[in-house]
């Protein structure tokens, strides 16, 4: 009997435990941002996408281009689906190699 309980409760253990969600953040480079409501376009763009955060938006070098750094869930959403979400309002996006850099652009 007490083995049965002790498995009983490794069990619940088991299941009780929460599983926690593997939170990314990138920094995506966004192109063809040719007037002021294209910013706000991406933008809505990227945050219709499940559990996406924008923490940051941030000018280019080149006038044209913005750089957003975004938080989201990785068991939710894919960084493939964020820039899927930008293309598809006909603005070529990019993940970028150093996703936080903490200097801020």
């Amino acid at each position: 009997m007490r083995n049965i309980l002790s498995g009983a409760l490794a069990l619940s253990a088991l299941f009780a435990a929460p599983a926690f969600a593997a939170e990314q953040v990138v920094r995506l480079e966004v192109g063809g941002l040719t007037c002021p409501s294209c910013s706000f376009i991406v933008g809505n763009s990227l945050k219709s996408v499940e559990s996406v955060v924008i923490e940051n938006f941030a000018e280019g070098e080149d006038p044209s281009e913005g750089l957003y750094t975004v938080r989201f869930d990785d068991e939710v959403t894919s960084t493939d689906a964020l820039i899927a979400a930008v293309e598809e309002n006909g603005y070529p996006a990019a993940l970028l190699e150093d996703p936080v850099s903490g200097e801020g652009s």
